[in-house]
């Protein structure tokens, strides 16, 4: 079990990193890292051998967030709610991670290797998710976890590689999930 202040640290320099990749990318140095997040080189590089095992983490730490929302929200949202925010932070967040995912691209770095369990876990929270608001009437009934994982791929695409502004990505969701939505007659 990892120690408080050593997860407090940890979780610094996560951030801390995030926020300076953002900045300058692959040139980004780890004693820049540890500075930001308040902490030394050592236990930087106690935490993150390499930069690349850090920029990893940054990948897993956000899928890890993103599973606490899906819990959160069916917990605590309406089916229908929960679905469609989920669906959104996804794609919200596809948007936000592209300087990191071009910088573990570029270092030659496969961002989906070691997450074998967090994806299964990951299409779990969404075909729970669905079967719930299909269950309470609010998404179509013939729509299948494979269909709502193709357009949510590639949503998350447009958002990550595209550059449209958050209006044209807004409206297109709208449009997605109103054909999501069951016909009423």
């Amino acid at each position: 079990m990892i120690r408080s202040d050593a997860a407090r640290n940890r979780a610094k320099v996560l951030e801390a990193a995030e926020a300076v990749l953002d900045e300058h990318g692959l040139s980004a140095r780890m004693d820049e890292i540890a500075h930001r997040a308040g902490v030394g080189v050592g236990t930087l590089y106690r935490h993150f051998a390499t930069k690349e095992a850090l920029y990893q983490a940054i990948v897993t730490s956000r899928v890890d967030l993103l599973l606490e929302q899906a819990t959160r929200l069916q917990a605590t949202a309406a089916p229908e709610t929960a679905f469609f925010t989920f669906f959104a932070q996804i794609v919200a967040d596809a948007g936000r991670k592209k300087p990191l995912t071009d910088a573990l691209r570029g270092a030659g770095i496969d961002i989906k290797a070691g997450q074998t369990q967090q994806q299964a876990r990951m299409r779990t929270a969404i075909a729970d998710l669905l079967h719930n608001a299909q269950r309470a009437g609010t998404v179509r009934s013939d729509i299948g976890l494979p269909e709502v994982l193709a357009l949510l791929r590639g949503a998350s695409m447009a958002a990550e590689t595209g550059d449209y502004p958050a209006a044209v990505l807004d409206q297109s969701l709208a449009v997605l999930f109103d054909g999501l939505k069951p016909t009423r007659s």
